[in-house]
């Protein structure tokens, strides 16, 4: 059995122009993906938090607290996104579309 790598980051929705949501990682600058609805944004975040975050050199970036998140982003919805960085699905993700179709 593999030994579990689990990371957890805050990550920002914020309600995009045409419906949907855009994800964002404030402590991971490449780590951008979106969804049509809030639950598969969350599902395509964490995806793309593994998947940015797999590629990483050992350091991993510090983690901002949602306290302070909520003072920079007081209109968006924050929630924190677990990866296990062991598990991580090797296809890539699209990051630049609204309508990203979820893996199977």
């Amino acid at each position: 059995m593999t030994k579990s790598n689990i990371v957890t980051y805050p990550a920002v929705f914020h309600d995009n122009e045409v419906g949907g949501y855009t994800v964002t990682f404030p402590d991971i600058e490449d780590a951008t993906t979106s969804g049509q609805t809030l639950g598969e944004s969350l599902v395509n975040a964490a995806i793309v938090l593994g998947q940015t975050l797999h590629d990483q050199p050992t350091v991993l970036p510090s983690v901002t607290t949602i306290t302070e998140l909520m003072h920079q982003y007081p209109m968006a919805f924050i929630q924190f996104v677990a990866v296990d960085l062991n598990q991580v699905i090797a296809r890539a993700v699209p990051t630049d579309q609204v309508d990203l179709q979820l893996i199977q």
